[in-house]
């Protein structure tokens, strides 16, 4: 069986600004479309995302996640770019620093963070909560806690947006990250060094785990990527859509507000609804197929997981938030052997910031037009104007 073709660019402006519409039609045409403008199949429904992400040995990362296969040839061997034994080696020495007891160091320091934004916040009243809230704590995570220093600060948002960028290869977002990562490229040559890293800082921890590994400093110094580019983007996304969610949807921040043990449940709700990577590609390895449809050998099938996300075959009205719902399957933080390594980290980044403008906030408001960042994979806000009531 062949799969249905789909029109729309996946990677274009249009759908970038308004993609749920695109996700519902994409499910509702079959189990695979052929993305005609991208020339790759896709998979936009619960099951079939799930099974492509499952079957890491025939839909693989080790060829490189963009379409584009220059792009492909400069990110192949990072954690995200592996396969197999290699993608083991290279994730043990980066998770291993963020796993849930090794980040127990790191949870004053953030609760100290948050408790101080939300403060400000609650007096300053009106605020972006996109530079003013969502961005705060991450940022300050990567250059602080994780110890990269002050060297490239002004530019972590960038490199990290530009990584993204590069997994559709061909656009002229795409075309300007290029140029934006070798100024990430001069910092790791420069500063990826243990001397010029805050002792106790988790990027310092790379250099000691990857000595037992056999990894070259060098090498070592690329693995900082890990924490460079999920640490932010990903995290700030979901940041930003808990704001507008809790604005949108008022009765719930009602309940968290009485009921406050829901919080943690309350972020896996905000990353399932936003989903923060829309989608990401996999090399098909040999031939196959995917629910009845043919693969060939030597495509590429992208995974949306924001779709899944969306699925009404799995969720009951998935466009409604809901702090109570049992949301355990949600696939935002990924599924399979390519699970965000930093999702404890991001969770308690977004657990303590939530805490934090509980007793301060009585109601969210949106005031003004939000923006949506236009990024290739990152769904995000660039602006999102916010007045709060004070509590």
């Amino acid at each position: 069986m062949k799969a249905i073709s789909y029109t729309s660019d996946f990677y274009g402006d249009a759908f970038i600004l308004d993609p749920l519409p695109h996700y519902a039609q994409m499910r509702a045409a079959g189990p695979v479309v052929w993305l005609e403008q991208n020339n790759a199949y896709a998979v936009a429904r619960d099951a079939e995302v799930k099974d492509v992400l499952r079957r890491s040995d025939v839909f693989v990362s080790g060829k490189g996640l963009s379409l584009n296969d220059d792009v492909n040839a400069m990110l192949v061997g990072s954690t995200l770019n592996s396969d197999g034994d290699l993608h083991h080696t290279r994730r043990s020495i980066t998770a291993r620093p963020i796993m849930p007891k090794n980040i127990e160091t790191l949870r004053g320091r953030i609760e100290t963070i948050s408790e101080e934004l939300a403060a400000s916040l609650s007096k300053k009243v009106r605020f972006d909560a996109v530079t003013e809230f969502a961005q705060v704590l991450p940022l300050a995570v990567v250059v602080d806690l994780v110890g990269l220093g002050d060297a490239g600060e002004g530019n972590m948002l960038k490199w990290a947006s530009a990584t993204f960028n590069l997994f559709e290869g061909f656009n002229d977002r795409s075309k300007e990250a290029f140029s934006d990562l070798v100024g990430l490229q001069k910092f790791l040559s420069e500063h990826g060094k243990p001397e010029h890293l805050a002792d106790g800082g988790l990027a310092k921890r790379i250099f000691e785990v990857a000595e037992e590994k056999g990894l070259t400093q060098s090498e070592a110094a690329q693995q900082m990527r890990d924490y460079i580019n999920p640490s932010l983007d990903t995290t700030i996304s979901a940041a930003g859509f808990a704001a507008y969610y809790f604005a949108k949807f008022p009765e719930q921040w009602d309940v968290l507000r009485k009921d406050p043990s829901l919080v943690a449940n309350a972020v896996e709700e905000v990353v399932r609804m936003a989903t923060p990577i829309r989608a990401f590609s996999r090399y098909v390895a040999q031939d196959t197929t995917i629910s009845g449809v043919d693969l060939p050998e030597g495509s590429r099938v992208i995974a949306v997981y924001a779709s899944a996300n969306r699925d009404d075959a799995v969720w009951e009205d998935p466009d409604t938030f809901d702090v109570r719902r049992v949301v355990r399957k949600h696939i935002g933080f990924g599924h399979g052997v390519h699970t965000c390594m930093g999702l404890h980290l991001a969770r308690l980044e977004l657990i303590s910031l939530i805490r934090a403008m509980l007793p301060r906030v009585k109601r969210w408001h949106i005031e003004g037009q939000p923006a949506i960042a236009m990024n290739n994979t990152i769904r995000a806000f660039g602006y999102l104007p916010m007045r709060i009531e004070a509590a």
